[in-house]
């Protein structure tokens, strides 16, 4: 590696500054502060990438904090990995057990001790186990914790879905296909006894955060300012302290989090899929049941000539009516099977209905920012949980639910028309004659449609009578007009039947969808956003440090360091002033010293 800087305490820089200072300021000869010499290298100089003589300290861990009274931080299975190392000495390691990833520079040491999400299941209200699901082969894995350390004074730490070398692999635009599943995390405990609502939860996707301190270019600073501070005189310190480093230097921080959003369990969103299969399994019985010879409209249509006949003359008898009725068309079930199995989301993409899982809220894009999510958001930024926006997201699902019962019932619809009609059915029309029944005519009615063609009236059923030339007297008109006076009220008592019998039904399922189980279905929803803000808090890129404890017993050390990618604060509503705090990826570098050798000068 090669020096990042090169910095030294001259006296031209202290002469200089003195030139420019009141005459009432001291002359150097009487100036008794000390300066510092950083171990053998030279009176107060740094060579920052080349000096080994610092002590760097770093620890990652992807879960901590505590749930259901449980510590996290003190289960072994969640355990994290620190790493302290001195110079060119081994490093100090644990647990102890914590592969060595290799050297990645001269003094360098790096270790890792991921996670086996596959070991954990269901801990304690978190289940991990997705975050081992769907990442490419090879890949470091999405619960990774890694911890490196320099001689040199740089540390690195990051856990979650980071690279060995500690690069965050987890953005907004990461590729679905180099994410894993999601974690959850139960809220149930926090909302529990709502109407219609088994579940309630929050799916994490993955996370990652790194730290990195490069130990000697913050200890250059400190100590260069703490050295001007102390020589230079109360008169001096303002103008010195212009040039101090404003912020933290030397320090490096990043996170990243794929997704997050809640999770809405209930038994309507399963009975919403079963009324559509109920209904389908209705209409496929009664396609069956209008078919054949002796099926419901076969009955229909002779019931509508005995009714036509009977208001004609009584004279006229109808013989058996024989012959075939069939309806053929597609598969009911087939018609609708990707409704039942895409999710639904709103024209904005913040809600899913899951009809095989439940509700979900993309809380990072609704709350987070519109394009990011929850990324590139400011230090320790709470995500506000607001009311107004929750509660309208209510209305969202409402609107879903109508416009997939309307996708349903036009699937249906559309599908019952195309069933194809084929009626061919023929029966003896008898009279008196000569004080005996006589067949005088074959009377046959018959059809090839389309159901929607019929019952949009675009067809109509034909009937036709085959006088068989016998002398009927009064009756001949009244047979040879019958035709005439049979094709409407059979064609209207056949579409009667299928309205009532298939269209109907359709229609009232989506009366069902809508208003049966929409309606419970939204206010579950909306009882559960309105218990969120008072159980849960969102905070992102959380970072924590520790102020530098300054020049002490020969050493300078740097601050304490860490970043949280998600912190997660959880009222638990069974325990009175309960509370559960999850922090998801965190990595924390520092403190990192060196020694001091006081000289007089």
């Amino acid at each position: 590696m090669t020096p990042r800087s090169r910095f030294a305490v001259a006296t031209g820089v202290v002469l200089a500054a003195v030139l420019v200072a009141p005459s009432t300021v001291p002359s150097t000869a009487s100036w008794t502060d000390r300066e510092y010499v950083a171990g053998d290298l030279g009176t107060s100089s740094f060579d920052c990438g080349t000096d080994a003589g610092y002590t760097a300290t770093a620890s990652s861990r992807f879960l901590g904090g505590s749930l259901a009274g449980v510590d996290l931080d003190a289960l072994a299975t969640v355990r994290g990995v620190d790493v302290a190392k001195t110079g060119s000495a081994p490093a100090a390691v644990e647990p102890a057990g914590a592969p060595e990833l290799g050297t990645v520079q001269p003094y360098a040491q790096a270790f890792g001790n991921p996670l086996d999400v596959g070991l954990l299941g269901d801990l304690v209200g978190i289940d991990l186990t997705g975050l081992g699901v769907g990442l490419p082969a090879g890949s470091a894995g999405a619960v990774n914790q890694v911890a490196t350390v320099a001689g040199t004074g740089d540390a690195v730490a990051a856990s979650g879905l980071v690279a060995d070398s500690g690069g965050v692999l987890v953005t907004d635009t990461t590729p679905t296909s180099n994410l894993p599943d999601p974690a959850s995390i139960t809220l149930g405990r926090a909302l529990p006894g709502i109407a219609d609502v088994t579940d309630v939860g929050l799916d994490v996707g993955a996370v990652g955060a790194n730290a990195r301190l490069a130990g000697c270019d913050a200890l250059q600073e400190d100590v260069w300012g703490g050295i001007v501070q102390q020589t230079l005189r109360t008169n001096l310190r303002a103008a010195v302290q212009q040039a101090a480093d404003a912020g933290t230097t030397g320090v490096e921080r990043d996170y990243g989090i794929a997704s997050l959003d809640l999770r809405v369990g209930s038994p309507l969103v399963g009975a919403l899929v079963t009324a559509v299969d109920d209904t389908v399994a209705q209409l496929d019985a009664t396609v069956a049941a209008l078919g054949g010879s002796d099926g419901v409209l076969a009955r229909t249509i002779n019931q509508g000539i005995l009714g036509v006949l009977g208001g004609l003359t009584g004279s006229l008898g109808l013989g058996t009516v024989g012959g075939t009725v069939v309806l053929t068309g597609p598969d009911l079930g087939r018609a609708v099977s990707a409704l039942l199995t895409e999710p639904l989301q709103d024209p904005g993409g913040t809600l899913a209905l899951d009809l095989s899982a439940g509700i979900r809220v993309d809380l990072a894009h609704l709350l987070g920012d519109d394009e990011h999510g929850l990324n590139d958001l400011p230090a320790n930024h709470e995500v506000v949980l607001d009311a107004v926006t929750l509660n309208a997201i209510a209305d969202r699902l409402g609107q879903v639910v109508d416009a997939w019962a309307s996708k349903v019932t036009t699937a249906l619809t559309t599908a019952l028309g195309t069933i194809q009609l084929r009626i061919a059915l023929a029966a003896d029309l008898s009279a008196p004659l000569l004080g005996a029944r006589v067949t005088i005519a074959k009377l046959s009615v018959a059809v090839d449609t389309g159901l929607a063609a019929l019952v949009a009236g675009r067809t109509k059923l034909s009937v036709g009578v085959d006088l068989l030339g016998l002398p009927l007297g009064g009756l001949l008109g009244v047979v040879t007009g019958l035709a005439t006076s049979l094709v409407n009220p059979l064609t209207q008592a056949v579409v009667g039947t299928l309205t009532t019998r298939l269209f109907a039904v359709v229609g009232s399922l989506g009366t069902t969808i809508t208003t049966t189980m929409g309606r419970p279905l939204v206010t579950a929803l909306a009882t559960v956003l309105r218990g969120l803000p008072g159980v849960l808090s969102l905070r992102v890129n959380v970072q924590e440090d520790t102020a530098p404890a300054g020049a002490a017993d020969a050493r300078a050390s740097t601050g304490r360091y860490t970043e949280t990618a998600l912190r997660l604060t959880i009222a638990d509503g069974l325990v009175p002033g309960g509370l559960a705090r999850v922090d998801l990826a965190t990595a924390t570098v520092g403190p990192n010293s060196v020694s001091l050798v006081p000289q007089r000068t």
